[in-house]
């Protein structure tokens, strides 16, 4: 998989990441749509959870994915032997910001159920994103290839 986002120089394709990025959006939104459509009969309280609409499910799932997403392109665009960090400090980052409403709305009287419904909702796209994008990273470079890199000549 590194080959759709890397070239053989070891540049990061901008085109293919956006085009990954496009994709984990699409399965994102497709596993909290069954999320918001089954987990509040699941926890035994679909009549007091709040219904998870189009919108809500759209503003969980694709700025998470999207915005690791643009985090991998930005952190592998040039060779940093801390690109990983890069990578992974913002990716936290997102995933706390986005569970901050359902925080929140437990805080401020809401219900358990509803409160684990948008837990997922905002795990979920990050997960997927995360573990994903992990797997598209480079491996690391060896001496003979820092050597012939273009950035160090």
């Amino acid at each position: 998989m590194n080959r759709i986002t890397f070239n053989e120089s070891g540049d990061i394709l901008g085109a293919a990441v956006v085009l990954v990025g496009l994709v984990l959006s699409a399965i994102a939104l497709t596993l909290d749509m069954l999320i918001a459509n089954a987990a509040p009969s699941f926890f035994g309280a679909s009549g007091e959870v709040p219904a998870f609409g189009l919108g809500k499910v759209l503003m969980a799932s694709v700025p998470a994915v999207l915005g690791n997403t643009y985090g991998l392109y930005m952190s592998y665009r040039s060779y940093d032997p801390r690109a990983l960090v890069k990578f992974l400090a913002p990716a936290a980052g997102f995933s706390v910001a986005f569970m901050i409403p359902p925080v929140w709305g437990l805080i401020a009287g809401g219900n358990l159920a509803a409160f684990a419904v948008a837990a997922l909702l905002n795990i979920v796209p990050v997960a997927v994103a995360v573990s994903v994008l992990l797997g598209l990273r480079p491996g690391p470079r060896t001496g003979s290839a820092l050597a012939l890199s273009p950035g160090n000549a």
